[in-house]
């Protein structure tokens, strides 16, 4: 007859088996893996949106050229400012000169943010658009800079020049105005 603690021997070595654990932390580990795929990780350091400063120095830098030369200009060539980037990390600039108006444009890019890079999640990046136009009645210019309310990575419309003032397109908000706040942002 066998002995009862043979038994109980048998099988506590049975549930240490080296080849049981490996298979349990093989099943364990897929779906840790899985979601350490998506972890998020900021997509720059926390200094702010640098687009903001691009597209409103050139946009000051358009007006002061109309103001000294009477034209906008084609180029963005000033020996205090650095030149205009045709990307960023997280933009991407294009402008439009046109004799009396001038139109900056900073259409996002898709931007991976999980932690491989694998594009399983983007950032949520809001476009600009900035507009200079000359206002022959007033003998003056007027600007505006308009920031997207929701993150689109589509080029942004144009602002609207209707009375010698700027209007933003729709689901976008004057940058300077401050009625455009709401609790559901």
């Amino acid at each position: 007859m066998s002995d009862p603690l043979e038994k109980n021997l048998e099988e506590g070595s049975r549930k240490r088996n080296p080849k049981r654990i490996i298979a349990l932390t093989a099943i364990g580990a897929i779906p840790l893996g899985i979601g350490i795929c998506f972890i998020q990780v900021p997509i720059g350091c926390a200094c702010g949106n640098p687009a903001l400063d691009i597209t409103g120095s050139y946009l000051r830098f358009q007006q002061a050229h109309h103001l000294e030369k009477q034209s906008f200009s084609k180029s963005f060539t000033f020996p205090d400012l650095p030149p205009l980037p045709e990307k960023t990390n997280r933009y991407l600039f294009s402008t439009e000169v046109t004799s009396d108006r001038v139109y900056i444009y900073a259409t996002p890019r898709e931007v991976p943010t999980d932690l491989f890079g694998l594009g399983l999640t983007k950032a949520k990046i809001y476009a600009l658009v900035g507009a200079v136009a000359y206002d022959e009645k007033r003998k003056a210019t007027d600007s505006v800079l308009c920031i997207a309310q929701g993150s689109t990575f589509e080029k942004p419309p144009k602002p609207v020049f209707n009375g010698g003032k700027f209007t933003c397109p729709s689901g976008f908000y004057d940058r300077y105005s401050y009625d455009w706040y709401r609790s559901d942002r």
